[in-house]
Parts: structure tokens; C-alpha cells; sequence
């Protein structure tokens, strides 16, 4: 009975990170819009770390940047949980060329502003989550118990999200 449940779980994270990753797609590059049409066409590039052109003010900017941290966070937890050598170097280029690759379909798209600080903050954001994880192990004394743990509660927050966002989509 073991065997079955634990396959189960094994079976839900590949799904689950299938949903992630196209919730970050979409938040990222599609910026929660259904149409492509319905985007602002924009194209620039900032290379200056936390540099910003205008006074939005600087909430913005720090909720900006707790976002990109945010976001990621899920990504640094799953790449460990398929990723099981602890190559800290592997992990950290994997997650940087990943938020890289979203920034250039951004200028490419010309769908948001290519931005070096979206680059550190998502790179952070996916460190914390390689942190959390082998915290989590830890915690939990064990890989196995981590994972059926974090799986859970990816499931559920999965859930959560995707009805939130999906009530969202039928009100509006």
C-alpha cells in the first residue's frame, strides 16, 4: 500500500510543476492576460541593477522585487526535488538561464521591459527555494518524508491558485 501511495505522490510533483511553470509563463510573460492583443507593447532593457526610470515610488519597486522572489521560490523547490545531487553550481546556473530565457521572450515579445534586476530577484527567489527544500529535509528528517510533505502542500496551494485564478477569469 505504501508503494501505490508514494507512486501517487511521485506521480502528482511532474504534474504539479506542469502547472507552475505555466502559471509563470503566463504571469511572467502574458502578464495574467488570456490575449497576446490585450498587452502593452514593450521593449527596453535595463542592465542597472535596481535602477528604475521613473518615481513610481518605492513600494512599487519592493513589491516588485518580493514578487520576482516569490514567484521563484517554487522553482528552486521542485528543481531539487527532481534534481537530487546537491550541485548547489548546477542548481544556480539552471534557475539564472531559466529567469534569462523568460527576460529575452519578454524584449523578443515585446511584452515587458528585459530587466537585470528581475534577473537577481528570480535568481534569488529560486535559491531560497533550494534552501527551504534541504531545510525541509532536514526538518522532516528525510528526503522521502520532505517530498510527500512539500508535495501536499504544493497540491493544495496548486488547487487554491488555479481556483483563484479561475474565478477570476469567469468574473471578468
Amino acid at each position: 500500500m505504501k508503494k501505490k501511495k508514494r507512486a501517487g505522490i511521485n506521480c502528482l510533483v511532474p504534474f504539479l510543476f506542469a502547472v507552475y511553470m505555466v502559471l509563470l509563463v503566463w504571469i511572467i510573460l502574458f502578464k495574467l492576460q488570456l490575449s497576446i492583443h490585450d498587452l502593452d507593447t514593450v521593449r527596453n532593457i535595463n542592465l542597472i541593477p535596481f535602477h528604475y526610470e521613473n518615481e513610481i515610488g518605492m513600494n512599487f519597486h519592493l513589491k516588485e522585487v518580493l514578487e520576482n522572489i516569490g514567484i521563484f521560490i517554487p522553482f528552486g523547490i521542485y528543481l531539487c526535488m527532481f534534481r537530487h545531487e546537491p550541485n548547489f553550481k548546477r542548481k544556480f546556473i539552471f534557475i539564472l538561464s531559466t529567469s534569462l530565457i523568460l527576460e529575452i521572450f519578454q524584449y523578443i515579445l515585446a511584452v515587458g521591459g528585459t530587466d537585470i534586476t528581475d534577473l537577481i530577484t528570480n535568481t534569488c527567489g529560486g535559491m531560497i527555494g533550494i534552501g527551504l527544500y534541504w531545510s525541509a529535509v532536514k526538518i522532516f528528517r528525510g528526503k522521502k518524508r520532505a517530498d510527500t510533505v512539500i508535495t501536499v502542500v504544493a497540491a493544495i496551494v496548486t488547487a487554491v491558485v488555479v481556483g483563484g485564478v479561475s474565478v477570476l477569469l469567469i468574473s471578468n
